[in-house]
């Protein structure tokens, strides 16, 4: 069976270093790309107050932002490696690791924001979420990484 590469998308610089790390495994190990991005329930519930006339328009407006997150990062990805993408609600580190089992991804490969102190403790740690819970290999790619000159998938 093919291997895949679950690559979690959300628009941020350090998502788009995971998928040029992802991009470079893909092709290395002939494998494909499944890229998702997830709508935070929680996100929703806090931005809209719970009032149930700003919950669905809201849900739309995030899925939409999220299809064009996952369409740009499509077209970043040349030709030669298989890629599919999908939008999922839910806690997103959640989710990224429910997936992954789902498609049976054999690593998922992600960046990180790198946030410390107060920052990490108000905003959690979705990365770190996912090494807890995932029943495959993690690739963390760093925030600050050094690519060495490597272009990003998407500017």
């Amino acid at each position: 069976m093919k291997q895949k590469l679950l690559v979690p998308i959300d628009g941020s610089q350090p998502s788009l270093r995971g998928l040029d790390v992802a991009i470079g495994l893909a092709r290395t190990m002939d494998a494909d790309i499944v890229l998702v991005h997830v709508v935070d329930n929680t996100k929703v519930a806090r931005l809209s107050y719970g009032e149930p006339s700003v919950v669905e328009p809201l849900f739309e407006e995030l899925r939409q932002e999220g299809e064009r997150y996952l369409a740009e990062a499509e077209a970043a990805i040349k030709s030669g490696i298989v890629t599919s993408s999908q939008v999922a609600y839910g806690n997103p580190a959640d989710e990224i690791g429910k997936i992954a089992s789902e498609i049976g991804a054999s690593m998922i490969v992600m960046g990180s924001h790198g946030r410390t102190g107060l920052r990490h403790l108000l905003m959690g740690s979705v990365a770190e979420g996912v090494i807890r819970n995932a029943k495959v290999p993690v690739v963390i790619v760093p925030a600050h990484a050094d690519d060495n000159g490597a272009h990003h998938a998407a500017a």
